[in-house]
């Protein structure tokens, strides 16, 4: 088997009508590619994510997929290749990826900083879609703990907030304020309040209270944040989403005994494929991040993955599972 053609489609998926002004005023996450990769034997993969330079997509012109089991290839064209060599296989691609230990896998809602009105809309609306989970982008420029309070009052008490300050608490002290302003409320966890080189203050921060405290795998060293003891889970995957490294981030977190979420932005494909491989990961319990749950269509079918009770069901069909939606396509062309 050869890849012959790797077709890529600028799109323009559309956000919900709830935040479409929003997030087009901030230029966030407007335009998406598609890519389609053919081979000899008619077989065609899926993938989506940030555009890949052209040269870098001619060097897998004439290869055959399965040179990339080991998942090392830029993440929409790895997503295509698994899609490829599972359909060739008539096996999902969970399978190729190692063994599945979860048949659903958690996915969280997730909200740029909004006033409380709006972060209410949109709880409202994630947990309708059977949503447990909501991270929030908190900002100095807003009050957290009247956007914590308002979505509490609007959504049911099982409805968990994860705080992500993008180190915006700034020092340890700060951050201990606003976790006591927020230890009656369902706080899942603080992502990253201060600087992440910021050790000690980590250790200041864990000491102080007990709300869970995740960092993006990498920044300390993974080995010395686990000696440290300064956080309690990590983010991996991100920005580097290909297999090969998410597997090995989460093995390392698993060696210490803590959980880890993936985070991969993207449509329905990458959101399907991040559930394959979440699917592998005994550690991968928290819930994930792909901020598909924002648009008013994900360009897959079926439909719009569907979430209950925070959950959504690994597919099992070979492949990734999913097809190209084409009319919803030929719509969102950008």
């Amino acid at each position: 088997m050869k890849i012959t053609k790797i077709d890529v489609i600028k799109v323009k998926a559309p956000y919900h009508e709830g935040i479409s002004d929003l997030m087009i005023r901030r230029n966030l996450y407007q335009i998406n590619h598609i890519y389609k990769v053919h081979t000899d034997e008619g077989i065609v993969g899926i993938g989506d994510d940030g555009r890949q330079p052209d040269e870098e997509i001619q060097k897998y012109i004439g290869r055959n997929p399965f040179e990339f089991m080991s998942g090392n290839a830029p993440t929409p064209l790895q997503q295509a290749f698994y899609d490829i060599m599972g359909k060739a296989l008539g096996v999902p691609v969970h399978k190729l990826l190692g063994e599945k230990v979860h048949d659903k896998v958690p996915i969280a809602y997730w909200s740029i900083d909004m006033t409380p009105e709006e972060w209410v809309n949109e709880a409202k609306r994630a947990y309708s879609l059977g949503y447990r989970v909501h991270k929030i982008k908190a900002r100095p420029w807003f009050e957290i703990v009247e956007q914590v309070e308002a979505i509490s009052e609007a959504v049911p008490s099982d409805y968990k907030l994860r705080v992500d300050a993008n180190d915006s608490f700034e020092t340890p002290e700060r951050t201990l304020q606003v976790a006591k302003l927020l230890r009656d409320y369902n706080i899942e966890s603080f992502e990253t309040p201060i600087p992440q080189g910021h050790i000690e203050g980590y250790q200041e921060i864990k000491r102080g209270c007990d709300i869970p405290i995740t960092i993006h795998f990498g920044n300390p060293d993974p080995i010395e944040a686990i000696r440290a003891n300064m956080n309690d889970s990590f983010i991996i995957a991100y920005p580097d989403s290909r297999a090969a490294n998410a597997k090995r981030e989460a093995t390392i977190a698993q060696a210490a005994h803590l959980p880890v979420w993936i985070q991969i932005v993207g449509l329905g494909i990458t959101t399907t494929y991040m559930m394959h491989l979440n699917a592998t990961m005994p550690n991968a319990t928290m819930p994930a991040i792909t901020l598909n749950c924002l648009r008013a269509n994900d360009l897959i079918k079926p439909s719009m993955i569907e979430i209950e009770d925070g959950y959504a069901t690994v597919p099992d069909k070979p492949g990734l599972g999913v097809e190209l939606d084409l009319d919803a396509l030929e719509n969102c062309r950008a």
